[in-house]
């Protein structure tokens, strides 16, 4: 009976053995599915960056394409000014990098810039002949903002856009569209 007993045992510690060795690889399981997951994201940037993507689909941001010290947000760089300057020196400083004063294209990128930016900085935006323009030449499209204030160069504020005279300094932010980059 003392050896009958013994076999029962013993089968039994084989069979719970036997369980142990298949879930006590749980963590091979784990590592090979989070490699499998990783590998399936790289694949999709992939294939998000090398095809062009409609405007508003995900994609998934250059690691190198902006410069060093520039902030990313749909497809273009950003430079946040330390220093003040007037209007006109703020966009040189910006076409010296290939850039210019910020130019806002839509809704999204002034939400976007008026959580990120303090203390009013420049914008690439100036009145010529009672008329605000963007440095790249186009007009104003009144339904994005109106301009407050009675100056010629404009300037981003908590609640909006405002314009006083250029010679006056303050911060500035620079843009870079990723297309004109490469």
């Amino acid at each position: 009976m003392g050896s009958g007993g013994g076999e029962r045992g013993g089968s039994a510690g084989r069979g719970t053995a036997h369980s142990r060795g298949l879930f006590s690889n749980i963590w091979l399981w784990r590592a090979v599915a989070g490699v499998l997951t990783a590998a399936v994201i790289l694949i999709s940037c992939i294939q998000f960056v090398n095809s062009s993507p409609a405007k508003d689909s995900p994609e998934c941001p250059p690691l190198d394409l902006c410069p060093t010290g520039w902030l990313y947000f749909q497809r273009k760089c950003y430079f946040l000014s330390e220093n003040e300057a007037s209007w006109n020196f703020s966009q040189s400083h910006c076409s010296s990098h290939s850039a210019s004063l910020l130019v806002i294209e839509n809704h999204q990128e002034l939400s976007f810039m008026m959580r990120i930016t303090k203390q009013d900085p420049w914008i690439g935006l100036y009145k010529r002949n009672e008329e605000f323009f963007w440095v790249n030449g186009k007009a104003l499209d009144n339904e994005l903002f109106e301009v407050k204030g009675s100056g010629n160069c404009a300037y981003l504020e908590s609640k909006g856009v405002s314009a006083s005279g250029c010679y006056l300094t303050r911060k500035w932010v620079c843009s870079l569209n990723i297309n004109s980059a490469q």
